[in-house]
């Protein structure tokens, strides 16, 4: 039985399986780069596709679970690491989009590196 936080009707989850856990894996890894440097709770991570085509991601907010979208995953790992830290932001401390932050806008205009993506988190995480 599926339990009712790990489903949102703007996402359709694949069934695991062996690609869908390669996939999985990639957002794992960029959740453990996290986990070195800042102290963040366990994150549930689904794999799949959005019903609105433009979505790269989606969270819910302060309740420790995102969705990220198979295309986003397969744009390379810095894409994928912009996308990433802007979920983990929405669901682990609630924050909303900021135009005016490079790392919370709203769509991802220009792609951050590892280290300005650490650093912008960890305005957010110490605040």
């Amino acid at each position: 039985m599926t339990r009712k936080n790990k489903i949102t009707k703007e996402f359709k989850n694949y069934q695991m399986n062996s690609d869908v856990y390669k996939l999985r894996k990639e957002v794992m890894n960029l959740i453990y780069e996290v986990k070195e440097v800042y102290d963040i709770p366990r994150i549930d991570v689904r794999i799949g596709e959005s019903k609105n085509c433009n979505t790269l991601g989606i969270a819910r907010l302060n309740n420790n679970i995102i969705w990220i979208a198979e295309y986003t995953i397969n744009k390379g790992i810095d894409f994928l690491r912009n996308v990433v830290y802007h979920e983990l932001l929405h669901t682990i401390y609630g924050v909303d989009h900021d135009e005016k932050c490079p790392l919370m806008q709203s769509r991802l205009e220009n792609i951050l590196t590892k280290q300005e993506c650490l650093d912008i988190f960890g305005k957010y995480a110490n605040q």
